[in-house]
């Protein structure tokens, strides 16, 4: 309940930020992105100190900072439009968001059982899903009709109501582990130790194709994300009604497949669940350049929303069963910082190929990069296979 209020509370401003900020206030294009890339800079700096913080101080804490921070930065818009002040609110979305990542997931992974993980987090992306479809189309209503200020203060209200609830009936899980064979930091360790330990995991090869997985998944998305809607209205001429019923599509078909996601994952694993994902999104990339038809360019979407679902479900239960020593969260926030650091350079990667080859190779080279990351994860589960069948033949 705690992260659905909160996303209710999240999807009602934060898709309609640009639009204040570069219509009622006057932010150039060029100011409003360089706020975009503090923001995603400061997520991606404070992920992994966010875990490490969530495995010391508590899941509870973190969350409740996190959404303390989201308040911070409704608090500033409704109170300035002053642009020095304003960028302090790109710093605190860029904190909410790493400081409740982490922490979010691993509360879930201290609370429910490996083999039922799957379906937990599949139900909660559900109706993350819901209230974010919910929101969104209420938002642009309210903005329309009572103006922008009501949009944040609306958010701002849900988002207290989310902190309270987290206060008063959120409980910090009584072990942060759930796994016998892989403990988390021991109490009597130094913050030193305890950060050594969070950084050796690169050097544990599950862990290791788990993040390459991610990385390049990421990289792929991050190259052709910011230019599909450019490329369907510049090559394939779709009107912008066409491109807005072709992206809910794609949202209607990510809520379809979330519960599915969950039994999947549970039941196959997250190795080769993830690794379908990746290969069913390569051909979708590259199908999409070709087709010139809108129906079949939103069906293309569609389907691709359909296994999303996968991704976050299986990425998350991988984190959770290859953190080898560290605890759940400083995993969590060392994948936060490493993809998310790597993610800063993928639109102006995507920007180079669009303007040296051709639009086309942004979605090739996307499709590439996936590639990369679902090998990393067969070559994880046939590793799997053959640890698991050793004690077998012995």
């Amino acid at each position: 309940m705690t992260s659905i209020i909160r996303n209710l509370g999240i999807s009602l401003w934060e898709p309609l930020l640009g639009l204040y900020l570069t219509g009622d206030i006057g932010v150039s294009l060029i100011i409003f992105g360089v706020m975009t890339t503090i923001r995603q800079l400061v997520n991606s700096v404070a992920s992994f100190p966010s875990g490490f913080l969530s495995d010391n101080i508590g899941r509870k804490t973190m969350i409740m900072v996190s959404l303390a921070c989201s308040m911070a930065a409704l608090g500033t818009l409704l109170v300035t439009t002053s642009l020095p002040q304003l960028f302090i609110v790109s710093i605190f979305r860029g904190l909410s968001t790493a400081f409740l990542g982490p922490s979010k997931s691993a509360y879930v992974i201290d609370i429910i059982p490996d083999e039922r993980r799957g379906i937990a987090f599949s139900t909660i992306a559900f109706f993350e899903s819901l209230s974010n479809i919910i929101a969104v189309s209420l938002s642009g209503v309210i903005a329309t009709i009572a103006g922008f200020p009501t949009v944040f203060t609306a958010a701002f209200i849900l988002e207290a109501l989310a902190l309270f609830g987290a206060i008063i009936y959120l409980q910090e899980p009584s072990s942060r582990t759930t796994t016998a064979n892989m403990p988390v930091p021991r109490r009597n360790d130094t913050l030193w130790i305890q950060l050594k330990n969070g950084f050796t995991l690169l050097r544990s090869p599950p862990f290791l194709a788990v993040l390459m997985a991610i990385v390049f998944h990421q990289l792929g998305l991050g190259i052709e994300g910011p230019y599909l809607t450019i490329y369907a209205r510049d090559l394939l001429s779709f009107t912008l009604p066409t491109i807005s019923v072709m992206l809910g599509a794609q949202r209607f078909g990510i809520l379809l497949g979330q519960f599915p996601s969950g039994r999947l994952v549970d039941k196959y694993g997250g190795e080769i669940t993830f690794a379908f994902h990746i290969f069913i999104t390569s051909p979708v990339m590259i199908l999409f350049t070709v087709m010139g038809q809108p129906l079949i360019a939103s069906f293309i979407l569609f389907s691709w929303g359909l296994t999303f679902g996968v991704d976050t479900v299986s990425r998350q239960k991988l984190v959770g069963t290859y953190r080898a020593t560290s605890g759940v969260a400083t995993a969590f926030g060392i994948i936060g910082l490493i993809s998310g650091g790597l993610s800063l350079i993928t639109p102006t990667v995507g920007s180079w190929v669009w303007t040296n080859f051709s639009p086309q190779w942004v979605f090739y080279a996307a499709a590439a990069a996936n590639v990369l990351g679902a090998i990393a994860l067969l070559m994880l589960w046939l590793y799997k296979k053959r640890t698991i069948k050793r004690p077998h033949a012995s």
